[in-house]
């Protein structure tokens, strides 16, 4: 398991690094990640640690335990508190009853007393979690993930991924409607776009789930139907039962295209596989149903392609489709310029093609595909097309520009590397444009006593996680060393070139408490602010 998270607080070094060394840390459950010598050092560090326990003396200089443990309980901090004391301190200790205090344990710290104090820290933190963990949240998550789980079930089951046995068990599990009936199809329906002025990505979503309602609607009650979103498709199951008519099933379906067009101003065109008695024939029959949704492409779109009805004889052209439009896009916008990713990338789709035969029968709907696929990139992210692609940009010349896989392999490469490599540098001029305008937020405010992370982050509308994450990346530092840092350079240069008292100085540079901005400034010059003044 891994261990607890704790920091250790008192302001003589000696003392933290005895109950250091005193403890068999991981024996207990826990490391040490941090100490410090003061409330308000151990609140900076709190602010960028993922701490679980502090262990803190009470009476410290700037800040003491008390104050440490009211501002953590005012952040609604998880973070459990220890603390330790003299024994004339004792009566402090009632104080900490306020406080959601877990332990107190008096000076000097014993190391039996204090294993036992971090045993039942230990037990309680893991209770924390086991309660986190309950079956009852467990089920009630699983509840409201069921529809999810359902979905990614089935997606997977079309394509052939389970056995039998294991198909029916899951399919039982998860409650998967008209299981019972006998006779089952599958089929595969693609929403065209959406009418203009609603064609984004929010509009397109929100008129494929009122489509798939429609489509339930219209199929109830004499069949049943399952339907999900996979991808650019709705798949659907149909369950019936046995010597129940299929002429009336695609009869629903005819009218469920029409009625599409009219409603929702959209084409809706449906492939349907084949019927068969027993869930195991389902896959066949989804890939018969999306071999005959390709037919659209010939047969027309707005309209029902059976399987069994199509010509054969027919050539289908090979699609540069959704999969293979994912696969690039991921590649291109998050390999990070490097060519591993893509070129793994561009190997499967030009298999796919060569598989195909796109190529050799000059299939121009696959290159359209493709180029789309990378116009699209391009248009997101605000590159050029012409330094995208080469040839100038010229999107027609493209479509009939390669006769081999090998000339389309070395350009798709060359285009999807220069993708790659403007996507990331884009986004590395982005952070580095966020960390400028955080170094200029923090040069206009540092003299703020309350500039947290927090506060920086609602100014520029960052999570602090994220945040802190780039800010240490570009800087080398962390948020709290690097405000730190400039407060105490514009502390050094105050002392050298005015007369103001120490005091003042401290209050101009972000810390209204005079003895603490002493003694970091000390900690960082190795001299109190009046010996650099003087020296």
């Amino acid at each position: 398991m891994e261990l607890y998270k704790i920091m250790i607080v008192d302001d003589e070094e000696e003392v933290r690094k005895a109950i250091v060394k005193k403890m068999d840390w991981e024996s207990l459950g826990f490391e040490v990640v941090a100490d410090a010598e003061n409330g308000m050092e151990a609140l900076e560090k709190a602010e960028t640690l993922e701490l679980d326990v502090i262990l803190t003396d009470i009476k410290m200089p700037f800040m003491d335990g008390l104050e440490l443990g009211r501002i953590l309980q005012e952040k609604h901090s998880p973070i459990k508190l220890i603390l330790f004391s003299g024994f004339d301190e004792f009566e402090y200790a009632k104080e900490a009853i306020r406080l959601n205090v877990m332990e107190y344990v008096l000076k000097p710290v014993n190391a039996e007393e204090l294993c036992g104090v971090l045993t039942r820290v230990k037990e309680e933190l893991d209770a924390d979690i086991a309660q986190s963990r309950s079956m009852e949240r467990l089920k009630r998550d699983y509840e409201e993930m069921l529809p999810v789980i359902r979905e990614r079930f089935l997606t997977d089951f079309v394509r052939g991924f389970f056995d039998r046995e294991h198909a029916e068990r899951r399919m039982d599990e998860l409650e998967i409607p008209g299981r019972e009936k006998p006779v089952h199809l599958a089929a595969a329906a693609r929403v065209g776009r959406a009418p203009e002025g609603k064609q984004t990505a929010k509009d397109q979503e929100m008129l494929r789930i009122s489509v798939r309602k429609f489509l339930e609607e219209q199929l109830l009650p004499d069949f049943v139907p399952v339907i999900w979103s996979y991808k650019a498709y709705l798949i659907l199951i149909i369950s019936m039962e046995e010597g129940q008519a299929a002429e009336g099933l695609l009869d629903i379906l005819e009218s469920v295209c029409r009625k599409c067009q009219r409603v929702f101003e959209v084409s809706l065109t449906v492939g349907v596989g084949g019927s068969g008695k027993g869930y195991q024939n389902i896959p066949e029959s989804y890939r018969e149903a999306v071999s005959a949704l390709e037919y659209r492409a010939i047969l027309g779109s707005g309209r029902v392609i059976c399987y069994q009805d199509v010509d054969e004889s027919v050539s289908v052209p090979v699609c540069f489709g959704a999969e293979e439009a994912a696969l690039l896009t991921k590649a291109v916008t998050f390999g990070g310029g490097k060519e591993e990713p893509v070129k793994e990338a561009v190997e499967i789709i030009l298999e796919k093609a060569e598989n195909g035969d796109a190529l050799a029968r000059n299939d121009q709907l696959y290159m359209i595909g493709l180029l789309n696929t990378v116009a699209q990139i391009v248009e997101k992210y605000g590159l050029s097309m012409e330094q995208a692609v080469g040839r100038g940009g010229n999107y027609l010349e493209l479509i009939t520009a390669f006769q081999t896989t090998e000339e389309l392999s070395g350009w798709l490469f060359d285009t999807a590397m220069n993708l790659s490599r403007s996507i990331e540098e884009k986004r590395t001029a982005t952070t580095r444009n966020i960390v400028d305008v955080a170094r200029e937020y923090i040069e206009k405010h540092y003299a703020d006593p309350e500039l947290s992370v927090d506060k920086l982050c609602r100014q520029i509308h960052l999570s602090p996680s994220y945040f802190s994450t780039i800010f240490k990346q570009e800087t080398g530092s962390s948020y709290v060393n690097y405000l730190t840092e400039v407060r105490l350079q514009k502390a050094a240069a105050l002392l050298q070139t005015t007369e103001d008292k120490t005091y003042l100085i401290a209050s101009k540079v972000g810390y209204p408490e005079a003895n603490y901005f002493s003694y970091v400034f000390k900690k960082r010059f190795g001299v109190s602010p009046t010996r650099f003044r003087n020296r």
